[in-house]
């Protein structure tokens, strides 16, 4: 009675988890724009005003991100500012549509430097002057970190008139169980590129402006930059972060050594390869720069969405069905935040929540194993698949 009212309980985490995650994610939703409407459009310099936003198609309603940093400058001359200095690691980035057939053209030298392609999703923004409006494509993208770690993004947009350059900086990181990026904020890497500028001769001005931006992530400020007349040569870039690294990856579970052994193994186990996961995709991308990333995720993702379970169904048999839904939460919950943790970045809540989700029905799944009850495990396997296809299907 009291093992089925733990399972009970465990899957009521499941659901309701999984439920939160969606309801999570629905707020974080961006809410549709109707149209460009002139009055959502800003002045920035020349004859085109901008819509301060990217897109996912060229249409209003595929608004994603704002635009949080503008300057003034040419995207030749922008770039070249940003690309100045050494001791960062940024790599031009380029839309997955031309990654299939950029071949040896992929990859390029700027100022000495070993630059790497990366791939990113084609966006959109949109400028208005005196012949009408026109959807843009990105001038150049450029990122700093690893595609399948923690990284800043920019995706720049110059004006038809070379006026100006604007650009939307994000922080992004690679979550394995959506197999895609996640976009904590955009507030932090414009700082961290207007920091690069500020007391420096590489700009003559480097301002906060209020332009009442509203959505996408902004809070209505806008960094604008505008670059000394040598900029183009001496550049400034965004510094590479220095991130910490990770802390004690896991806990060693508080029981007998003997009786719980084959627990505390399976939570070992099962820390190990979600953080070894991450560690061998920032890798391989390392050292394998002319294969996508998303061919290195694949596999790596295979390891999590099957190795993981496998692993309890191994593991869990050899002990009580405490110690083992015990070790499913302090040994894959130390990976959890331990790889938070090493990528530096703020979790949004529904992706916490999901995790707690996935941490539930592995228990579900130790407990049925270590006990024999196969409807148990088998409830708790059923579980672990849902809460892996519903971000894939972009629910979370």
């Amino acid at each position: 009675m009291k093992r089925a009212a733990v399972v009970v309980a465990l899957l009521l985490v499941v659901g309701v988890g999984l439920v939160l995650s969606g309801f999570f994610a629905g707020v974080a939703e961006e809410p549709a724009v109707d149209d460009v409407a002139d009055d959502r459009l800003i002045a920035v310099d020349g004859d085109y005003r901008l819509w301060p936003y990217t897109s996912r198609t060229r249409t209003v309603e595929g608004r994603t991100l704002a635009i949080n940093v503008v300057f003034h400058a040419d995207a030749a001359a922008t770039r070249a500012a940003i690309e100045g200095d050494a001791a960062a690691d940024w790599q031009e980035t380029e839309p997955e549509e031309a990654a299939a057939t950029a071949g040896d053209d992929q990859v390029r030298e700027f100022v000495g430097r070993d630059w790497r392609d990366a791939h990113s999703s084609l966006r959109y923004s949109y400028v208005e002057g005196p012949s009408g409006g026109v959807w843009l494509t990105e001038t150049f993208e450029l990122h700093d970190g690893a595609y399948l770690g923690v990284r800043d993004h920019l995706r720049a947009y110059e004006s038809p008139d070379g006026a100006y350059t604007a650009i939307q900086a994000h922080e992004e990181y690679y979550d394995w169980f959506r197999l895609r990026h996640t976009v904590p904020e955009i507030d932090a890497p414009a700082t961290r590129l207007e920091d690069e500028f500020i007391e420096s001769d590489r700009a003559n001005d480097v301002r906060r402006e209020y332009r009442g931006i509203d959505g996408g992530h902004s809070d209505g400020w806008l960094s604008v930059i505008e670059l000394a007349a040598t900029a183009a040569l001496a550049g400034a870039l965004l510094g590479r972060r220095t991130r910490e690294a990770a802390v004690d990856l896991f806990r060693r579970l508080r029981a007998d050594a003997e009786r719980h052994a084959a627990a505390a193994t399976l939570g070992l186990a099962l820390g190990v390869v979600l953080v070894g996961v991450r560690f061998a995709g920032v890798t391989l991308e390392t050292a394998l720069p002319g294969v996508s990333p998303k061919a290195i995720a694949a596999p790596l993702y295979l390891v999590l969405a099957v190795g993981l379970p496998a692993l309890v169904v191994w593991r869990a048999p050899r002990s009580t069905p405490e110690a083992a839904a015990l070790a499913v939460v302090v040994g894959l919950g130390g990976g959890f935040v331990a790889d938070f943790a090493a990528l530096g970045v703020a979790v949004p809540a529904d992706l916490i929540v999901h995790r707690f989700a996935l941490l539930a029905a592995l228990g579900v799944v130790a407990i049925g194993r270590a006990a024999a009850d196969r409807p148990v495990t088998v409830v708790g396997l059923l579980a672990w698949a849902i809460g892996l296809a519903l971000p894939l299907a972009d629910v979370i």
